[in-house]
């Protein structure tokens, strides 16, 4: 399940402030997890986290499964480097975090889209998404088909304000309409080579969403 060298994600809540960090994990012993010393995502500098004040810490295994966990620092070494101590509950308090292609995100996320059976190219952003496709709003002056494949570039903004920019196959699975407005259901094909980014924006989004109490 965690395994060394895993990035790991660990949220805090610190003077009413939710705070970031990003770390590796350096070396696993029975329950607890030796990590480097975390980066902050919003200042990008080396952080001390306080001791005993219980957090969430967030990862991707190696099937591509997100999963959540509560933890706390429970320890400091200098062995020859500075590594933090985490509390780890063990497998079966793990949280896991439902799979891409059965989680869609209501999130506003900006794409291109080039189909080349229509001829149509346009940006436009989508209603929801996941790791395995997303809902689009077609444009009033665009004309795709149904089964059409082409190609779409989704532009995921992360926690941590990293920008990533992947460009996908894709196939329209379904058009309709409602409340005036035209949507395309997308597939996207082929995907591994964007699989953990896309997973993580997944995974990120949900994880926000349940600190929010919004229903997934």
């Amino acid at each position: 399940m965690l395994k060394i060298g895993m990035e790991i994600m660990i949220e805090l809540h610190n003077q009413g402030k939710e705070e970031t960090y990003k770390s590796k994990i350096a070396d696993i012993r029975d329950n607890q997890i030796y990590i480097q010393y975390p980066l902050n995502i919003e200042t990008n500098r080396t952080s001390y986290l306080p001791a005993n004040i219980t957090m969430y810490a967030n990862f991707v295994s190696e099937n591509l499964t997100a999963y959540t966990f509560r933890t706390y620092v429970n320890g400091r070494i200098r062995n020859p480097v500075p590594m933090l101590i985490l509390h780890y509950p063990g497998r079966d308090n793990l949280m896991k975090i439902q799979r891409r292609e059965y989680v869609r995100i209501a999130v506003s996320v900006d794409v291109a889209c080039e189909f080349s059976e229509s001829g149509s190219k346009f940006a436009t952003v989508t209603e929801d998404f996941s790791a395995g496709g997303c809902l689009i709003i077609i444009p009033s002056t665009t004309n795709v088909h149904q089964g059409e494949s082409g190609k779409i570039c989704v532009v995921l903004v992360m926690k941590d304000q990293e920008y990533h920019y992947l460009e996908l196959s894709c196939k329209i699975k379904r058009i309709f309409e409602k409340e005036g407005m035209k949507y395309a259901s997308i597939q996207f094909i082929d995907n591994q080579k964007y699989e953990q980014q896309l997973i993580r924006f997944c995974f990120e989004k949900q994880v926000e969403y349940r600190k929010k109490g919004i229903d997934i």
